[in-house]
């Protein structure tokens, strides 16, 4: 019974996966097939449309898989409690006051460097990991591990967004931002030349019939459906809907980015010494940038490791 749930779950939290990937695969389709050879008679256009399409596609997906795969980065060793440790967390863990002097002297004697301290100011702990949470480490219930640097768990993903995947995640919305444009702008003068041909051809059939409004709602589905160019239409709304979608979760990270900031701390900013420091992190917009995709340009827009 167990063993069927943890497969349920399994399913679950990969559809969103399986959901990005087929409308990736049919809106390949779609602008390859319906678009470049169906619709369009230049053979020049067609080189020109797939000879951007393909690689924006390709590193749009690669980034895309990368940051799926990418596993969640979990504390150096030197965190976490262990033997006697861990004996000795479970006696005073119910006396905050000998916890807290307790995580100290582990601190201490490891030489971690902690600035973040929980809102009762004392050293964050996690309990179900039995470590010492590092600087901007949270534990993330999905994952069932703390994870360095965590932004959010993206269920789109499956994953957590994190120290160990971030240039990855920035790269896979900003690729599939500028696919959604440009399938968007290429589909767009194709379908309204269709629409207005067809609109000349059979304007003289519906004059006197309707009115106008009805005409248009006419001739609209008659565009859509009778001559086979709802994959058009539906190509169109998608990469309109993705791209929106897409613009504000991009800039919103390109605005974190440039602050240093995650999500979380976005909305909660860290405790040190005593104060909240939104900006404790911000090194600068430059370096923010580096420490995210590295200090090679030649590396910024390719999914690989760089920082």
């Amino acid at each position: 019974m167990m063993q069927f749930a943890s497969t349920q779950v399994f399913l679950v939290r990969f559809l969103p996966i399986v959901l990005v990937t087929a409308a990736t695969v049919w809106g390949s389709y779609a602008y390859t097939y319906e678009l470049c050879f169906l619709s369009i008679d230049n053979w020049l256009q067609r080189i020109v449309y797939l000879t951007v399409f393909y690689p924006i596609l390709i590193l749009y997906y690669v980034s895309y898989m990368r940051t799926i795969y990418t596993k969640a980065c979990e504390p150096p060793k030197q965190y976490y409690l262990e033997g006697t440790e861990r004996a000795t967390f479970k006696s005073v863990r119910e006396d905050e006051r000998q916890l807290q002097v307790f995580l100290s002297d582990i601190a201490r004697q490891r030489d971690l460097t902690l600035l973040v301290r929980g809102f009762d100011h004392g050293i964050r702990f996690c309990d179900k990991c039995c470590c010492i949470k590092p600087d901007r480490s949270h534990h993330c219930s999905m994952c069932e591990q703390c994870v360095l640097k965590f932004d959010h768990h993206c269920p789109w993903v499956n994953n957590c967004v994190n120290f160990g995947n971030y240039k990855y995640f920035i790269l896979f919305m900003g690729y599939g931002f500028v696919l959604c444009l440009w399938v968007a702008a290429t589909t767009l003068p194709t379908f309204i030349q269709f629409w207005q041909h067809e609109y000349d051809m059979n304007k003289k059939l519906y004059d006197g019939i309707d009115s106008f409004i009805t005409r248009t709602l006419r001739h609209a589905l008659a565009v859509i459906f009778t001559n086979g160019r709802f994959p058009l239409v539906f190509l169109l709304f998608l990469s309109c809907m993705f791209a929106l979608s897409l613009s504000f979760l991009f800039f919103y990270h390109l605005y974190l980015t440039a602050k240093n900031r995650t999500t979380v701390e976005s909305f909660r900013a860290p405790m040190i010494d005593g104060k909240y420091a939104k900006d404790a992190f911000n090194h600068g917009i430059r370096a923010n940038y580096r420490e995210i995709f590295g200090s090679n340009a030649l590396y910024w827009f390719l999914p690989i490791h760089s920082s």
